[in-house]
């Protein structure tokens, strides 16, 4: 007999947010992993700079460049992969420290 698929439930100290239901997703989807830093488009609006399979952003900016700036360097400091995401999410460029 096939094993049920559980589904884990909200977190009790407060409710998750849309975007962050959809970067869990999109984590899981595309098989993002915690050494690798991510430059995405926010659905609000701007852009994101995420840690893999993060829920939440570590900054939010307006424009991409000022984005990939950050990114770029937190990457290098922590010497994890740095990946820069089209609008539509799809990948545009990758970079190994």
């Amino acid at each position: 007999m096939a094993r049920k698929r559980t589904v884990k439930s909200t977190p009790k100290r407060g409710k998750l947010s849309r975007v962050e239901v959809r970067r869990s997703v999109e984590a899981v989807m595309y098989g993002r992993t915690e050494k690798e830093h991510y430059v995405v488009a926010n659905p609000d609006g701007g852009w994101d700079v995420v840690r893999g399979n993060a829920l939440r952003a570590l900054k939010h900016f307006d424009t991409k460049k000022d984005a990939v700036a950050y990114g770029r360097q937190v990457s290098r400091n922590q010497k994890t992969d740095f990946v820069v995401c089209h609008k539509n999410g799809n990948i545009q460029r990758t970079n190994n420290h």
